[in-house]
Protein backbone atom coordinates (compact mmCIF):
# COMPACT_ATOMS: atom_id res chain seq x y z
CA UNK A 1 0.00 0.00 0.00
CA UNK A 2 1.28 3.42 -1.09
CA UNK A 3 0.46 6.66 0.54
CA UNK A 4 0.00 8.97 -2.51
CA UNK A 5 -0.86 12.03 0.36
CA UNK A 6 -0.63 12.50 3.96
CA UNK A 7 -3.42 13.87 6.01
CA UNK A 8 -1.81 16.82 6.66
CA UNK A 9 -1.16 17.69 3.11
CA UNK A 10 -4.77 17.12 2.43
CA UNK A 11 -6.05 19.29 5.37
CA UNK A 12 -3.14 21.50 4.75
CA UNK A 13 -4.51 22.42 0.82
CA UNK A 14 -7.95 22.74 1.83
CA UNK A 15 -7.34 25.47 3.81
CA UNK A 16 -4.89 26.81 1.26
CA UNK A 17 -7.37 26.88 -1.71
CA UNK A 18 -10.29 27.99 1.06
CA UNK A 19 -8.73 30.93 2.02
CA UNK A 20 -7.23 32.07 -1.24
CA UNK A 21 -10.49 32.25 -3.03
CA UNK A 22 -11.77 34.32 -0.06
CA UNK A 23 -9.52 36.74 -0.11
CA UNK A 24 -9.35 37.16 -4.04
CA UNK A 25 -12.52 37.46 -4.46
CA UNK A 26 -14.34 37.84 -0.77
CA UNK A 27 -15.94 34.10 -1.76
CA UNK A 28 -16.31 30.80 -0.75
CA UNK A 29 -15.31 27.44 -2.75
CA UNK A 30 -18.00 26.93 -5.15
CA UNK A 31 -20.13 23.70 -5.02
CA UNK A 32 -20.23 20.83 -6.84
CA UNK A 33 -22.75 18.62 -8.09
CA UNK A 34 -22.70 16.58 -5.09
CA UNK A 35 -24.24 19.94 -3.10
CA UNK A 36 -21.63 19.76 -0.14
CA UNK A 37 -20.45 23.17 0.96
CA UNK A 38 -17.39 24.40 2.73
CA UNK A 39 -19.72 24.07 6.00
CA UNK A 40 -20.66 20.35 5.47
CA UNK A 41 -17.12 19.44 4.56
CA UNK A 42 -15.76 21.25 7.83
CA UNK A 43 -18.45 19.77 10.06
CA UNK A 44 -17.03 16.69 9.06
CA UNK A 45 -13.61 18.01 8.38
CA UNK A 46 -11.82 14.46 9.88
CA UNK A 47 -14.05 12.38 8.60
CA UNK A 48 -13.93 13.88 4.90
CA UNK A 49 -10.34 14.14 5.04
CA UNK A 50 -9.60 10.30 6.15
CA UNK A 51 -12.15 9.62 2.87
CA UNK A 52 -9.96 11.75 0.65
CA UNK A 53 -6.88 9.78 2.31
CA UNK A 54 -8.28 6.35 2.24
CA UNK A 55 -9.26 6.60 -1.32
CA UNK A 56 -5.89 8.04 -2.43
CA UNK A 57 -3.64 5.48 -0.96
CA UNK A 58 -2.73 2.77 -3.52
CA UNK A 59 -3.25 -0.85 -3.19
CA UNK A 60 -1.60 -3.04 -5.71
CA UNK A 61 -1.21 0.25 -8.10
CA UNK A 62 -5.04 0.26 -7.74
CA UNK A 63 -6.00 3.64 -6.58
CA UNK A 64 -10.00 3.83 -5.94
CA UNK A 65 -10.51 7.71 -5.44
CA UNK A 66 -13.03 8.45 -8.52
CA UNK A 67 -13.47 12.25 -9.61
CA UNK A 68 -17.09 13.09 -9.87
CA UNK A 69 -18.90 15.12 -13.04
CA UNK A 70 -17.96 18.65 -13.13
CA UNK A 71 -21.02 21.08 -12.57
CA UNK A 72 -21.08 23.23 -16.34
CA UNK A 73 -22.15 26.98 -15.55
CA UNK A 74 -22.07 29.63 -17.98
CA UNK A 75 -21.01 33.27 -17.56
CA UNK A 76 -20.91 36.23 -20.09
CA UNK A 77 -17.61 37.42 -21.07
CA UNK A 78 -16.55 41.14 -20.78
CA UNK A 79 -16.17 41.60 -24.92
CA UNK A 80 -19.45 39.67 -25.41
CA UNK A 81 -20.28 35.46 -26.16
CA UNK A 82 -19.96 32.78 -23.16
CA UNK A 83 -17.16 30.85 -21.18
CA UNK A 84 -18.08 27.51 -19.59
CA UNK A 85 -16.72 26.86 -16.00
CA UNK A 86 -16.61 23.75 -14.31
CA UNK A 87 -17.14 23.40 -10.81
CA UNK A 88 -15.43 20.16 -9.34
CA UNK A 89 -17.21 18.45 -5.84
CA UNK A 90 -14.84 20.05 -3.28
CA UNK A 91 -13.02 16.52 -2.17
CA UNK A 92 -12.04 17.05 -6.18
CA UNK A 93 -10.88 20.60 -5.75
CA UNK A 94 -8.52 19.26 -3.32
CA UNK A 95 -7.30 16.41 -5.18
CA UNK A 96 -6.66 18.52 -7.84
CA UNK A 97 -4.92 21.21 -6.06
CA UNK A 98 -2.47 18.53 -4.57
CA UNK A 99 -1.54 17.06 -8.04
CA UNK A 100 -1.53 20.68 -9.14
CA UNK A 101 0.96 21.59 -6.35
CA UNK A 102 2.98 18.57 -6.95
CA UNK A 103 3.46 19.29 -10.97
CA UNK A 104 4.19 22.84 -10.68
CA UNK A 105 7.49 21.77 -7.81
CA UNK A 106 8.71 18.78 -9.97
CA UNK A 107 8.24 21.08 -12.84
CA UNK A 108 11.02 24.25 -11.31
CA UNK A 109 13.05 21.46 -10.24
CA UNK A 110 13.44 20.49 -14.05
CA UNK A 111 13.88 24.28 -14.59
CA UNK A 112 10.58 24.67 -15.80
CA UNK A 113 8.63 27.66 -14.21
CA UNK A 114 5.01 26.76 -14.32
CA UNK A 115 3.48 29.50 -12.27
CA UNK A 116 1.40 32.07 -13.86
CA UNK A 117 3.36 35.38 -13.64
CA UNK A 118 1.56 38.63 -13.06
CA UNK A 119 0.14 41.01 -15.83
CA UNK A 120 1.69 43.80 -14.31
CA UNK A 121 5.40 41.72 -15.05
CA UNK A 122 4.34 41.27 -18.77
CA UNK A 123 3.30 45.27 -18.89
CA UNK A 124 6.21 46.40 -17.49
CA UNK A 125 8.38 44.22 -19.86
CA UNK A 126 6.68 45.14 -22.98
CA UNK A 127 7.37 49.26 -21.83
CA UNK A 128 11.09 48.51 -21.70
CA UNK A 129 11.54 46.73 -24.84
CA UNK A 130 9.06 48.79 -27.15
CA UNK A 131 10.71 52.12 -25.81
CA UNK A 132 14.06 50.74 -27.53
CA UNK A 133 12.27 49.95 -30.77
CA UNK A 134 12.24 52.82 -33.37
CA UNK A 135 8.91 52.54 -34.83
CA UNK A 136 7.56 49.32 -33.70
CA UNK A 137 5.49 47.38 -35.19
CA UNK A 138 3.05 44.74 -32.95
CA UNK A 139 2.14 41.16 -33.92
CA UNK A 140 -0.64 40.41 -31.88
CA UNK A 141 -3.11 37.41 -31.42
CA UNK A 142 -4.51 34.22 -29.39
CA UNK A 143 -5.69 30.83 -29.37
CA UNK A 144 -8.87 30.59 -30.68
CA UNK A 145 -10.91 27.96 -27.88
CA UNK A 146 -7.47 27.33 -26.22
CA UNK A 147 -8.58 25.25 -23.34
CA UNK A 148 -11.35 23.62 -25.13
CA UNK A 149 -8.41 22.65 -28.03
CA UNK A 150 -5.60 21.34 -26.27
CA UNK A 151 -6.01 17.43 -26.19
CA UNK A 152 -5.96 16.33 -22.63
CA UNK A 153 -4.24 12.76 -23.49
CA UNK A 154 -1.32 14.91 -24.97
CA UNK A 155 -0.76 17.30 -22.03
CA UNK A 156 -0.99 14.89 -19.40
CA UNK A 157 1.55 12.55 -21.18
CA UNK A 158 4.38 16.04 -21.05
CA UNK A 159 3.82 15.58 -17.29
CA UNK A 160 6.27 12.11 -17.94
CA UNK A 161 8.77 14.03 -18.92
CA UNK A 162 9.02 15.90 -15.63
CA UNK A 163 9.17 12.42 -13.55
CA UNK A 164 5.18 12.71 -12.48
CA UNK A 165 4.95 9.15 -10.28
CA UNK A 166 3.29 6.72 -12.01
CA UNK A 167 0.38 6.16 -9.40
CA UNK A 168 -0.32 10.47 -9.97
CA UNK A 169 0.17 9.62 -14.06
CA UNK A 170 -2.89 6.96 -13.82
CA UNK A 171 -5.22 9.11 -11.51
CA UNK A 172 -5.13 11.79 -14.41
CA UNK A 173 -5.62 9.20 -17.32
CA UNK A 174 -8.46 8.14 -15.28
CA UNK A 175 -9.90 11.43 -14.67
CA UNK A 176 -9.57 12.29 -18.46
CA UNK A 177 -11.05 9.16 -20.20
CA UNK A 178 -14.16 9.41 -17.62
CA UNK A 179 -14.52 13.05 -17.48
CA UNK A 180 -18.36 14.08 -17.38
CA UNK A 181 -19.98 17.04 -17.31
CA UNK A 182 -23.31 17.50 -15.48
CA UNK A 183 -25.16 20.79 -16.75
CA UNK A 184 -27.04 23.19 -14.68
CA UNK A 185 -30.36 21.22 -15.97
CA UNK A 186 -29.43 18.48 -14.47
CA UNK A 187 -28.48 16.74 -17.37
CA UNK A 188 -26.00 14.81 -17.11
CA UNK A 189 -23.15 13.40 -20.17
CA UNK A 190 -21.15 10.49 -19.41
CA UNK A 191 -18.19 10.59 -21.82
CA UNK A 192 -15.23 13.15 -22.19
CA UNK A 193 -15.85 13.00 -25.73
CA UNK A 194 -18.11 16.09 -24.42
CA UNK A 195 -15.42 17.93 -23.19
CA UNK A 196 -12.57 17.24 -25.76
CA UNK A 197 -9.89 19.89 -24.63
CA UNK A 198 -9.54 20.84 -20.89
CA UNK A 199 -12.37 21.92 -18.78
CA UNK A 200 -12.10 25.77 -17.70
CA UNK A 201 -12.31 26.73 -14.19
CA UNK A 202 -10.39 23.64 -12.91
CA UNK A 203 -6.55 24.32 -11.35
CA UNK A 204 -5.22 21.17 -12.46
CA UNK A 205 -6.44 22.27 -16.40
CA UNK A 206 -4.79 25.97 -16.23
CA UNK A 207 -1.96 23.94 -14.88
CA UNK A 208 -1.97 21.23 -17.70
CA UNK A 209 -2.40 24.43 -20.29
CA UNK A 210 0.57 26.05 -19.51
CA UNK A 211 2.33 23.03 -19.42
CA UNK A 212 1.17 22.30 -23.13
CA UNK A 213 1.64 25.95 -24.14
CA UNK A 214 5.47 26.10 -23.07
CA UNK A 215 5.89 23.94 -26.17
CA UNK A 216 5.10 27.54 -28.32
CA UNK A 217 7.48 29.32 -25.77
CA UNK A 218 10.29 26.89 -27.04
CA UNK A 219 10.14 27.83 -30.22
CA UNK A 220 10.26 31.54 -29.97
CA UNK A 221 12.60 32.26 -26.67
CA UNK A 222 15.14 33.57 -29.02
CA UNK A 223 12.72 36.46 -29.46
CA UNK A 224 13.40 39.44 -26.65
CA UNK A 225 9.94 40.99 -28.38
CA UNK A 226 7.57 37.93 -27.45
CA UNK A 227 5.07 37.84 -24.89
CA UNK A 228 2.95 35.22 -23.93
CA UNK A 229 0.18 35.55 -21.28
CA UNK A 230 -1.99 31.85 -21.04
CA UNK A 231 -3.41 32.15 -24.84
CA UNK A 232 -2.52 36.04 -25.93
CA UNK A 233 0.86 36.09 -27.84
CA UNK A 234 2.28 39.51 -28.80
CA UNK A 235 5.42 40.24 -30.82
CA UNK A 236 7.21 43.34 -30.93
CA UNK A 237 8.86 43.46 -33.86
CA UNK A 238 11.07 45.90 -36.10
CA UNK A 239 9.33 46.11 -39.23
CA UNK A 240 6.57 44.76 -41.14
CA UNK A 241 7.79 41.94 -43.34
CA UNK A 242 9.51 40.52 -39.85
CA UNK A 243 6.11 40.38 -38.00
CA UNK A 244 4.40 38.45 -40.91
CA UNK A 245 7.32 35.79 -41.30
CA UNK A 246 6.83 35.61 -37.13
CA UNK A 247 3.37 35.02 -38.14
CA UNK A 248 3.91 32.19 -40.61
CA UNK A 249 6.16 30.64 -38.20
CA UNK A 250 3.51 30.94 -35.32
CA UNK A 251 0.80 29.18 -37.24
CA UNK A 252 2.98 26.51 -38.11
CA UNK A 253 3.81 25.45 -34.46
CA UNK A 254 0.62 25.95 -32.96
CA UNK A 255 -1.21 24.06 -35.95
CA UNK A 256 1.59 21.23 -35.29
CA UNK A 257 0.02 20.93 -31.04
CA UNK A 258 -3.61 21.18 -32.97
CA UNK A 259 -4.10 24.28 -31.92
CA UNK A 260 -5.65 26.88 -34.41
CA UNK A 261 -5.02 31.04 -34.37
CA UNK A 262 -8.09 33.52 -34.01
CA UNK A 263 -8.40 34.72 -36.86
CA UNK A 264 -10.59 37.65 -35.66
CA UNK A 265 -8.32 38.13 -33.21
CA UNK A 266 -5.01 38.38 -35.13
CA UNK A 267 -3.74 41.65 -36.49
CA UNK A 268 -0.31 43.49 -37.26
CA UNK A 269 -0.38 46.84 -36.40
CA UNK A 270 1.93 49.82 -36.17
CA UNK A 271 2.20 51.04 -32.42
CA UNK A 272 1.49 54.26 -32.97
CA UNK A 273 -2.02 53.25 -33.33
CA UNK A 274 -2.08 51.43 -30.26
CA UNK A 275 -2.96 47.94 -29.29
CA UNK A 276 -5.63 46.52 -26.54
CA UNK A 277 -3.86 43.38 -24.56
CA UNK A 278 -4.05 41.84 -21.06
CA UNK A 279 -6.73 44.20 -19.80
CA UNK A 280 -5.43 47.79 -20.83
CA UNK A 281 -4.71 50.28 -23.54
CA UNK A 282 -1.47 50.75 -24.89
CA UNK A 283 0.03 53.74 -26.86
CA UNK A 284 3.34 55.15 -27.16
CA UNK A 285 2.21 58.22 -24.65
CA UNK A 286 0.82 55.97 -22.09
CA UNK A 287 -2.17 53.41 -21.04
CA UNK A 288 -5.62 53.17 -19.72
CA UNK A 289 -7.34 51.30 -18.09
CA UNK A 290 -10.69 49.33 -19.77
CA UNK A 291 -14.04 50.40 -18.73
CA UNK A 292 -15.35 46.96 -17.94
CA UNK A 293 -12.21 46.16 -15.60
CA UNK A 294 -12.85 49.16 -14.09
CA UNK A 295 -16.52 47.84 -13.11
CA UNK A 296 -15.30 44.38 -11.86
CA UNK A 297 -13.11 45.84 -9.63
CA UNK A 298 -15.79 47.17 -7.36
CA UNK A 299 -18.12 44.26 -7.51
CA UNK A 300 -16.22 42.36 -4.66
CA UNK A 301 -16.48 45.30 -2.32
CA UNK A 302 -19.86 45.36 -2.69
CA UNK A 303 -20.01 41.78 -1.48
CA UNK A 304 -17.80 43.26 1.55
CA UNK A 305 -20.72 45.66 2.03
CA UNK A 306 -23.41 43.03 1.92
CA UNK A 307 -21.86 41.15 4.86
CA UNK A 308 -21.33 44.58 6.76
CA UNK A 309 -25.19 45.27 6.18
CA UNK A 310 -26.49 41.87 7.60
CA UNK A 311 -24.04 42.06 10.44
CA UNK A 312 -25.81 45.13 11.12
CA UNK A 313 -28.96 44.09 11.95
CA UNK A 314 -28.22 42.10 14.93
CA UNK A 315 -25.95 44.93 16.58
CA UNK A 316 -27.49 45.39 19.55
CA UNK A 317 -25.01 48.36 20.85
CA UNK A 318 -23.81 51.84 19.21
CA UNK A 319 -20.18 49.78 20.36
CA UNK A 320 -21.18 46.76 17.72
CA UNK A 321 -22.06 48.74 15.16
CA UNK A 322 -18.92 50.70 15.22
CA UNK A 323 -16.97 48.00 15.10
CA UNK A 324 -18.65 45.74 12.53
CA UNK A 325 -18.25 48.93 9.79
CA UNK A 326 -14.69 49.61 11.19
CA UNK A 327 -13.86 45.75 10.21
CA UNK A 328 -15.59 46.48 6.70
CA UNK A 329 -13.64 49.45 5.93
CA UNK A 330 -10.09 47.45 6.83
CA UNK A 331 -11.59 44.58 4.90
CA UNK A 332 -12.30 47.26 1.80
CA UNK A 333 -9.13 49.30 2.37
CA UNK A 334 -6.72 45.59 2.22
CA UNK A 335 -8.50 44.76 -0.88
CA UNK A 336 -8.25 47.91 -2.67
CA UNK A 337 -4.55 47.23 -2.08
CA UNK A 338 -4.56 43.56 -3.16
CA UNK A 339 -2.29 41.18 -2.34
CA UNK A 340 1.38 42.74 -2.09
CA UNK A 341 0.14 46.37 -3.38
CA UNK A 342 -0.61 44.30 -5.85
CA UNK A 343 -4.14 46.10 -7.21
CA UNK A 344 -2.42 49.69 -6.65
CA UNK A 345 0.76 48.22 -8.53
CA UNK A 346 -1.59 47.77 -11.80
CA UNK A 347 -3.41 50.96 -11.60
CA UNK A 348 -0.41 53.08 -11.24
CA UNK A 349 0.34 51.84 -14.84
CA UNK A 350 -2.43 53.70 -16.50
CA UNK A 351 -2.99 57.80 -16.94
CA UNK A 352 -4.82 59.01 -14.41
CA UNK A 353 -8.29 59.87 -16.16
CA UNK A 354 -10.07 60.41 -13.43
CA UNK A 355 -11.14 57.18 -13.19
CA UNK A 356 -9.63 56.38 -9.65
CA UNK A 357 -12.02 59.41 -8.07
CA UNK A 358 -14.56 57.83 -9.72
CA UNK A 359 -14.38 54.56 -8.00
CA UNK A 360 -13.36 56.00 -4.86
CA UNK A 361 -16.63 57.61 -5.03
CA UNK A 362 -18.59 54.44 -5.22
CA UNK A 363 -16.76 52.74 -2.84
CA UNK A 364 -17.83 55.55 -0.11
CA UNK A 365 -20.83 55.70 -1.02
CA UNK A 366 -21.20 51.56 -0.03
CA UNK A 367 -19.25 52.01 3.34
CA UNK A 368 -21.72 55.55 3.90
CA UNK A 369 -24.66 53.19 3.28
CA UNK A 370 -23.47 50.96 6.25
CA UNK A 371 -23.56 54.29 8.40
CA UNK A 372 -26.28 55.44 8.02
CA UNK A 373 -27.70 51.87 8.56
CA UNK A 374 -25.74 51.94 12.08
CA UNK A 375 -27.09 55.76 12.43
CA UNK A 376 -23.90 56.52 13.98
CA UNK A 377 -22.25 59.71 12.81
CA UNK A 378 -19.99 59.81 9.76
CA UNK A 379 -17.32 61.86 11.48
CA UNK A 380 -16.86 58.84 13.56
CA UNK A 381 -15.32 57.53 10.21
CA UNK A 382 -12.59 60.40 8.66
CA UNK A 383 -10.11 58.22 6.88
CA UNK A 384 -12.15 56.03 3.90
CA UNK A 385 -9.94 54.07 1.73
CA UNK A 386 -8.68 56.23 -1.51
CA UNK A 387 -7.73 54.11 -4.43
CA UNK A 388 -6.56 57.38 -5.92
CA UNK A 389 -4.82 58.68 -3.30
CA UNK A 390 -3.05 54.91 -3.05
CA UNK A 391 -2.08 54.91 -6.89
CA UNK A 392 -0.58 58.47 -6.71
CA UNK A 393 1.69 57.45 -3.33
CA UNK A 394 2.63 55.01 -5.29
CA UNK A 395 3.93 56.84 -8.43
Amino acid sequence: MIELYTKDQIKKVYFEIKTKKYLDRQKKLPIGSDGVTTDIFERNLEFSINEIHRKLLSHDGIIHHHFGPLLRIERTKSEGGLRLLHIPRLRDQIVFRLIHDEIQHLAHEKGLDLKLKSPYSFVTRFDDYVANIETPIILKTDISKFYDSIPRDRAISLCTDIHLRPEIMQLLVKWSENLSIKQTSFKLQDNSESTVGLPQGLSISSLLAELYAKQIDYDFAHHAGYFRYIDDLVFICKHLNEAKDILTQLKNKVNQLGLVLSSTKTEIVDFSRGIEWLGLFHYPHGKYMHPDKLMRAVKPIQSIQKQCLVKLVDAKTDTEKYNLIKECIKKIDKFTSGSRNARVKWYSLCVDQGQWKVMDKQIHGLIRSCIRKSKLDESAFPNLPSIHAKVMSYK
